[in-house]
């Protein structure tokens, strides 16, 4: 019980960190033109979806996690999984495409 309180705790506290480190990167960017780059527009796709992975995944894992060691009582619905596995992957994968292109673009840049 100690275990499942402690390992929810930790994914809260990166899920806050996630949401609101990727939601001042978007912020920041909507606010001042000069960040207004076609560099920096791979950055904010890797930021928001980071964003959506952290906003829509990560609660519903903090959830999964805490069901298996019995932290609270309720069965969950039968599309929670199949809604968690095609958000979690899609996200997964935005976000990696998007790593990828910012490294190629960087690599460009310098070449």
């Amino acid at each position: 019980m100690a275990e499942g309180i402690a390992l929810c705790a930790a994914f809260i506290l990166i899920f806050v960190f996630i949401v609101v480190g990727n939601l001042l990167t978007v912020a920041l960017f909507a606010v001042d033109r000069r960040l207004r780059k076609r560099s920096l527009l791979l950055v904010i796709n890797m930021a928001f979806a980071d964003l959506m992975l952290g906003v829509l995944s990560l609660p519903i894992y903090i959830y999964t996690v805490g069901s298996r060691f019995q932290l609270w009582k309720g069965a969950s619905p039968m599309s929670l999984p199949i809604f968690y596995t095609i958000v979690d992957i899609f996200f997964s994968q935005a976000s990696l495409i998007s790593a990828a292109f910012v490294s190629g673009e960087r690599f460009y840049a310098i070449y």
